[in-house]
């Protein structure tokens, strides 16, 4: 199977042989601490580099104090939801948005109040008439290289939109798994930046180092870290406490920027390739996004080509991809597709795209139309 359906990392890029040398450092020096129960707010050196690093990289001043270790971006979704949701409230998505975030905040029971997506970010329009009508509780986007759709809010809408959180007081859950893997383009300040009293920055681990470790972090606003920790507590006593040793050993006796050039440099060639691919195979109504990072490409298919359909021929000829339809909460997204540029070689690309175009010239041949 050649599979552009999960959100994997390329593991090619993971530092295997710097974590073992880290774990054998970890488990010779500290061998029976790490391995006790330990502080539910986390390590508290891994939380200091996390603090000095994005206060320098972004020019702002986070204290450990307002840092939380978590076991990836998807326990911090499902603690704020724990923390802000009853029943029939509601919470401002994008439109797509990220499968995971709708499966954790489901949990909770809440209406969804979708808001389109544009090329430099969500309809701001749309949230504030949202905030108008039915009072959400809080907003949760992917500002840099959203999953699905690897598209990144411009400067000025992350601006806009820190005015009108400010307006409303409006809560924002800002998760930004992808920051470190930008390969075109400057970085952008995070949106928590320029209003850190009412956002909650979540980052991770996975894609930078790598996701077995299951570690994330997440800076808060002042004074709510106990209560966060105090929600956390009730799904576990504490992350992982020897991943986060040896992730803070890897990070402060190797060249973690060093490494991000390498991820960041293969990253661009496969998903220039995969762009070049549909270009090449694909037929000429299909659109796609052009991310400056992160993992994913975004298929717009023309209206008689149903993306629920297509995923069925192609997975008997062994190609497999994600339905545009799990990143909507209204159960649309039929005429859409996102395709994992990371975790395959540029022979499987080309493989899986010709494959993939042989199953949309057929079904264009037989007028299959868009379900409704």
């Amino acid at each position: 199977m050649i599979s552009f359906a999960g959100g994997l990392p390329n593991p090619e890029f993971f530092p295997v042989k710097e974590l073992e040398k880290s774990s054998v450092e970890v488990f010779r020096k500290q061998g029976k601490q790490v391995l006790q129960y330990a502080g539910s707010q986390g390590y508290l050196p891994l939380r200091e580099w996390i603090a000095h690093r994005y206060s320098q990289k972004y020019n702002m001043n986070i204290s450990p104090e307002e840092v939380v270790i978590t076991g990836g971006s998807q326990q911090t979704i499902d603690i704020v939801s724990k923390m802000f949701l009853n029943p029939g409230d509601g919470v401002i998505v994008e439109k797509p948005t990220y499968l995971g975030g709708i499966q954790a905040m489901s949990g909770y029971s809440p209406e969804f109040l979708a808001v389109d997506l544009n090329s430099d970010g969500p309809n701001l329009e749309q949230i504030e008439s949202h905030c108008l009508n039915h009072f959400p509780k809080f907003m949760y986007s992917i500002p840099n290289f959203q999953n699905p759709s690897g598209l990144c809010y411009s400067k000025g809408k992350r601006e806009e939109l820190a005015v009108l959180l400010k307006q409303y007081q409006l809560v924002l859950l800002e998760d930004d798994p992808y920051n470190e893997i930008r390969f075109d383009g400057d970085d952008l300040r995070p949106i928590f930046s320029y209003v850190p009293e009412q956002v909650f920055w979540t980052g991770s681990f996975s894609k930078m180092v790598a996701p077995g470790l299951r570690m994330g972090w997440v800076v808060l606003p002042k004074g709510m870290a106990p209560h966060f920790v105090k929600a956390k507590q009730s799904t576990d006593l504490h992350s992982n406490n020897l991943s986060q040793y040896i992730l803070h050993h890897f990070l402060t006796n190797n060249n973690i920027d060093e490494h991000l050039s390498k991820i960041r440099k293969g990253y661009k060639l496969q998903c220039d390739y995969m762009k070049e691919m549909i270009t090449k195979y694909l037929p000429k109504t299909v659109q796609t996004t052009s991310p400056q990072g992160g993992m994913f490409l975004w298929l717009t298919l023309p209206d008689e080509i149903d993306s629920e359909v297509l995923i069925h021929h192609c997975i008997k000829k062994g190609v497999a991809f994600v339905p545009g339809q799990s990143f909507f909460t209204s159960g649309k997204g039929n005429q859409h597709i996102r395709m994992n540029f990371s975790n395959s070689s540029f022979e499987n690309i080309e493989k899986g795209i010709k494959i993939m175009a042989e199953e949309m010239i057929k079904l264009q041949q037989k007028g299959v139309s868009i379900l409704v």
